[in-house]
């Protein structure tokens, strides 16, 4: 597997880039919505807070 994909293969980038591209429900709290969706714990979810605010910035 390249690397690109064992990267797009981590649950916690995958919820990254799902908030980063807007997919998540603006009118309830984001935490929640990614442990749920992604089945992550919350310093997983924390954490995909933190990258999407990076890959928003970079594309800006």
């Amino acid at each position: 597997m390249s690397a690109a994909a064992e990267k797009l293969a981590n649950p916690v980038d995958l919820a990254a880039n799902w908030l980063a591209t807007g997919s998540a429900d603006r009118t309830k709290a984001v935490i929640p919505q990614l442990q749920e969706r992604f089945a992550l714990p919350l310093k997983d979810a924390v954490e995909a807070c933190r990258q999407a605010a990076l890959i928003r910035a970079r594309a800006h």
